[in-house]
């Protein structure tokens, strides 16, 4: 089973372009763009072509009265039309809607002993300096800080928390105080007394 390999490549045209591709015509095609364009061109098109005016009357198959009433039928025609249109303003005042008055809500005041407190813990370090740097800092602040010490079995940490807070308004002030300062915060609710 031997095949002629030099037959086959000289088949498919090679390095040399078809003879069909140079003689074929340049074919142009419409960009997609340009049929959308068509739709809504014919789309607004036939709607203006199939508009009815809706408030035009529609034609009546009645007997014609005599030329006296006809002349009065046809002054009273843009009345009627003019009348049906712009009833409203007669009819909204007699449909008024009177509703019973109502006492307005009054908010009942928590007591100041229930609500938690709060307090925020901005830092834990494992050196004094660096927390009372931290705690000096956020006192000049204007925040009551302060530093307590927990032993764990890692060793002892120095804790710098701000607080107590009751006031929600104030102590979601502080946490975005500390977020502006890049200081990530720890919300901490403590016990009722």
């Amino acid at each position: 089973m031997s095949r002629d390999f030099a037959q086959k490549s000289s088949r498919r045209g090679g390095a040399s372009p078809r003879q069909e591709e140079e003689t074929a015509p340049a074919r142009r095609e419409l960009p997609p763009w340009s049929w959308l364009i068509f739709g809504v061109v014919l789309g607004f098109g036939l709607s203006e072509w199939l508009d009815e005016d809706p408030v035009a009357p529609a034609p009546r198959m009645a007997a014609v009265p005599a030329a006296p009433a006809e002349s009065t039928a046809e002054e009273n025609a843009p009345q009627s039309e003019e009348r049906k249109r712009f009833d409203f303003y007669n009819l909204l005042p007699q449909q008024e809607v009177v509703t019973d008055t109502v006492e307005e809500y009054k908010s009942t005041p928590r007591d100041a002993e229930n609500l938690p407190e709060y307090i925020l813990q901005v830092g834990s370090f494992r050196a004094v300096p660096d927390a009372e740097r931290l705690s000096t800092k956020l006192k000049s602040d204007g925040y009551q800080a302060m530093i307590s010490s927990i032993t764990t079995d890692s060793g002892t940490w120095h804790r710098v928390r701000i607080g107590p807070f009751k006031d929600r308004r104030k102590l979601n002030m502080a946490q975005d105080a500390m977020a502006r300062d890049n200081i990530q915060s720890l919300l901490i609710r403590l016990p009722p007394q």
